[in-house]
């Protein structure tokens, strides 16, 4: 390591969510090593990345560990360590005793990590906590469901448990049902195919009323100050996850979002999700991410800069006295929001002048950065996913999202196969 040169910070995942965070260390001179399995993710290509090929920690974690540990073994000061998707902290989190000779790291509690794949045990905790939810029931058989039908509003959705085996079998995140009748028919499918899932009520009206509340806890008891932001347009419109998103005052769930963090043990890096229900205006609990967002680098750009505070913690160096965020910090992800603009448009719920007003001027763009141009050029395919994108949509017949169209699905892709986000990898807000 040169002489005054910080520790490194290895960041797992380098997809929109692990360029933010090398972003964000690399432009105040920390050395950042981007790690993934696929050399053309767009953080790969940051100017302020060395990219570490390594393998899959999914399909190959124990050979994926070895590597680290070899290239950890070769700095004269134990990196920090910094996961960017679910399976990264799911890594983390059951490596953690061998990380920690070689990397200086803060994971969550191992229950929290594993409820991150199996949500009856984070909705469970929320019930224990006293955090509002919406009404959920978890049917083993059609006897369930006609019992949770008796306290349910529709329409609904039924959610998996356990995402990883769902998806091979149904090819969707989830059914919307309607009604009853829906629902048993749904149900069915379900019970045939052994899989275990969760109903919710869909948070009325949908999307829209998406609030986050974000912190870091780390050791000695530090806290640093909570950030909230609100979810303005998410991709898909209704069941995604944001593609236009703005820092904002929200006490309520500033404090809220506290209160699950802290009654979880929790440490390191979260986010909690809320929505607001017309119906009965009161907010119910969407999730917890346990990691940075897809809209982190919003924290950055309104004053709180969390990973970087992380870092400080976690190298044992001085926090910045910290007290507020900016309001109106606008985060956007370009091609994900065209997407969600064109379905809002053909449901008449937004006019172009009024989406183009809604992002003008942005503070964060999800890849386009003006001091590292490379990451936005590769995720846009010099320019052929950007066209693909624009002949999709105009070819559009079903808009799947639509929950009041026939059939609708909660599915993980859109008109575009070219716009992907698996750093959002177990789940996503879908309420």
């Amino acid at each position: 390591m040169k002489k005054n040169q910080l520790p490194s910070a290895f960041v797992l995942n380098m997809e929109t969510n692990g360029l933010g965070i090398a972003r964000i260390l690399g432009r105040r001179k920390i050395p950042v090593v981007g790690v993934d399995h696929r050399s053309n993710q767009p953080g790969m290509r940051s100017r302020y990345v060395r990219a570490l090929l390594c393998e899959d920690i999914l399909k190959e974690p124990d050979a994926a560990l070895e590597t680290l540990m070899e290239e950890s073994e070769k700095l004269d000061e134990k990196p920090v360590i910094f996961p960017a998707s679910d399976p990264a902290v799911l890594f983390i989190s059951r490596n953690r005793n061998k990380l920690a000779n070689g990397f200086q790291l803060i994971a969550p509690p191992e229950k929290v990590v594993e409820s991150m794949v199996n949500k009856r045990l984070q909705y469970e905790e929320a019930i224990r906590l006293g955090i509002p939810m919406t009404e959920t029931f978890y049917p083993s058989s059609m006897d369930d469901v006609e019992e949770g039908v008796k306290r349910l509003r529709f329409p609904a959705f039924i959610k998996p448990l356990y995402s990883h085996l769902w998806y091979p079998v149904f090819g969707v995140k989830g059914f919307i049902v309607k009604d009853a009748v829906e629902l048993k028919k749904q149900m069915a499918k379900v019970f045939e195919a052994g899989q275990e899932v969760m109903v919710q009520e869909i948070i009325w009206p949908p999307g829209k009323g998406f609030f986050n509340a974000g912190a870091y806890i780390g050791r000695d008891d530090y806290i640093s100050p909570v950030i909230t932001w609100q979810k303005v347009r998410q991709y898909p419109p209704n069941f995604g996850v944001a593609s236009l998103a703005m820092s904002c005052h929200q006490p309520e769930i500033a404090e809220l979002g506290m209160k699950f963090m802290k009654g979880l043990g929790y440490r390191g890096i979260a986010s909690v999700g809320f929505k607001r229900d017309e119906r009965d205006g009161g907010w119910k609990l969407i999730e917890l991410n346990a990691r940075t967002w897809m809209a982190h680098e919003l924290s950055d750009g309104a004053g709180i800069p969390l990973v970087y505070l992380q870092y400080l913690d976690l190298i044992g160096k001085p926090k910045p006295d910290l007290k507020d965020f900016r309001d109106g910090v606008r985060w956007w992800d370009c091609m994900s929001d065209t997407d969600s603009f064109w379905r809002l448009r053909r449901r008449g719920d937004i006019t172009t002048s009024q989406w183009i007003r809604s992002w003008f001027g942005s503070d964060v763009c999800s890849h386009c950065a003006l001091d590292d141009l490379r990451p936005m050029i590769y995720h846009y395919g010099f320019g052929i996913n950007a066209m693909k994108l624009i002949v999709n949509l105009l070819k559009m017949k079903i808009d799947e999202d639509d929950v009041f169209s026939d059939g609708a699905q909660v599915y993980t892709n859109s008109a575009s196969e070219n716009i992907k986000h698996p750093d959002i990898d177990i789940d996503d807000h879908m309420s």
